[in-house]
């Protein structure tokens, strides 16, 4: 009797034992899966809430409480505390707004730096999947900055979540003077205001949303000129509550816009802001070479820990030859000295040697002269306008031109003015009476003198 009450005693030991080990089993069984994920994208899991039911098999009766990893951020001034129930036992009752839950969770400070799990999705495949997981609540966020909730169950125990993949993106324009139109690409000269245009789409759920800005060293950003819109009229302007300029800009950036999370959070749909801004080509469009170079100014958004495909725009400068030539010369004529005008007014230019001149609204120069070693050579200017030449000073020996020469600079730089100066013509002399008069009264003294001389040999003949 006492062997068999022992066998009984064991065999119920064994039972029990086995019993835990499906039901740890099952408890560990759970998975959540993701649909249309991203190639290269990580997403992470996080368990926010613990389940306990009363049956694996046939549960009735559910009880969450909050997981040790984010009791801070569920009590006392937590972050969390605004969004749920949590009644004297401790157990969670009711949550009043997930998607606020969710967001707070992924952007708060304190929850764990090693996630429960994560998933990075291998190039080719569109599904990341969550495994062995026990009943519970949890937070998944991913590098696109997109979040979401899940809850696995008894009943429920493989979850699939389908994301919808976005991708907040931005797209950069710039404006192009002589026709008004925004587009990829301009041309100005040294000293031109240029404006820029960026349209940055911003997605609902983004998490730190920042713009960021980079110039080349040969555009100077306009301090002050940042405007940002929600229509594409760009006629109603974003609250400043809604945004901030940085102060200090992000490393690499010449200016950086943050976008309040406040302002994404309360996003139903994908939403459309226009910055606008202003800079100044400088001289750094050309370089000491001397040579153009073209300017880019960059753009693109991040957004949790991802960023989106920058873009850009790139603004350039051109330049134009003036041969200055005799009258059926093909060699460069020195001496002469002319000035540059945009409408009526001289431009200030820089000397970078004998031949090379670019334009500097700070510089000194005024004038430049011809050289007999070759053309002079105008850096810095706009392909579409019209510019003035205006001859202060002919060469020695050589007639001025008169009125100004009218110059159209091509966008291939291939202009060539090509200015003729005239020698001048020697002029009759207004001096002496000269020797022809003498050469004329001789002659007829000397005709004269034969005919009184044959009329005295005549009458000497008579006699």
């Amino acid at each position: 009797m006492k062997h068999l009450k022992r066998m009984i005693a064991l065999a119920v030991a064994a039972m029990l034992v086995f019993a835990m080990g499906i039901t740890a089993f099952a408890a560990k069984n759970d998975s959540i899966t993701i649909n249309n994920a991203k190639p290269g994208e990580t997403y992470k899991l996080y368990k926010m809430f613990d389940l306990v039911v009363d049956s694996e098999e046939d549960p009735g009766a559910y009880s969450y409480t909050v997981n040790s990893d984010w009791t801070a951020f569920f009590t006392g001034s937590g972050a969390g505390a605004a969004y749920v129930t949590i009644n004297d036992e401790g157990y969670v009752t009711a949550i009043s707004d997930a998607a606020a839950l969710a967001k707070a969770a992924a952007n708060w400070s304190g929850k764990p730096s090693t996630p429960l799990q994560s998933v990075t999705v291998a190039e080719g495949a569109s599904t990341a999947e969550f495994t062995g997981l026990d009943d519970g609540y949890y937070l998944i966020t991913s590098t696109l900055g997109t979040i979401a909730m899940a809850e696995t169950t008894p009943d429920k125990a493989a979850v699939t979540i389908d994301e919808k993949n976005p991708e907040d993106r931005i797209i950069k324009e710039v404006k192009e003077d002589s026709t008004g139109a925004y587009g990829k690409s301009n041309d100005a000269q040294i000293g031109d205001t240029i404006d820029f245009k960026s349209t940055a789409t911003i997605l609902p759920h983004s998490i730190n949303v920042k713009i960021h800005d980079t110039m080349d060293s040969g555009l100077t950003f306009t301090t002050g000129s940042i405007k940002i819109y929600t229509d594409a009229d760009m006629t109603t302007e974003l609250p400043a509550a809604d945004y901030e300029i940085l102060a200090t800009p992000d490393t690499g950036d010449t200016f950086t816009i943050s976008i309040k999370d406040a302002y994404v959070d309360a996003l139903t749909e994908s939403t459309n802001l226009y910055i606008a801004y202003k800079a100044v080509l400088n001289t750094g469009a050309v370089s000491a070479t001397p040579a153009i170079v073209d300017q880019k100014n960059t753009t693109k958004i991040t957004f949790g820990d991802k960023q989106s495909v920058t873009d850009e725009t790139t603004t350039t400068t051109h330049k134009f030859n003036i041969f200055k030539h005799a009258s059926g010369k093909t060699t460069n004529l020195a001496g002469a000295v002319f000035s540059l005008k945009k409408g009526n007014d001289v431009i200030n230019l820089t000397k970078i040697d004998d031949t090379n001149y670019k334009v500097d609204p700070n510089g000194t120069v005024t004038q430049f002269t011809t050289v007999a070693s070759g053309d002079i050579v105008i850096w810095g200017v706009d392909a579409d306008n019209d510019y003035k030449l205006t001859e202060i000073t002919p060469p020695k020996g050589y007639n001025k031109i008169s009125g100004d020469i009218t110059v159209t600079v091509n966008a291939d730089n291939s202009t060539r003015v090509d200015i003729e100066n005239k020698a001048g013509s020697e002029l009759p002399s207004t001096g002496g009476i000269g020797t022809t008069i003498f050469m004329v009264v001789g002659g007829i003294i000397v005709a004269g003198a034969i005919v009184l001389l044959i009329a005295r040999k005549r009458v000497n003949a008579n006699k």
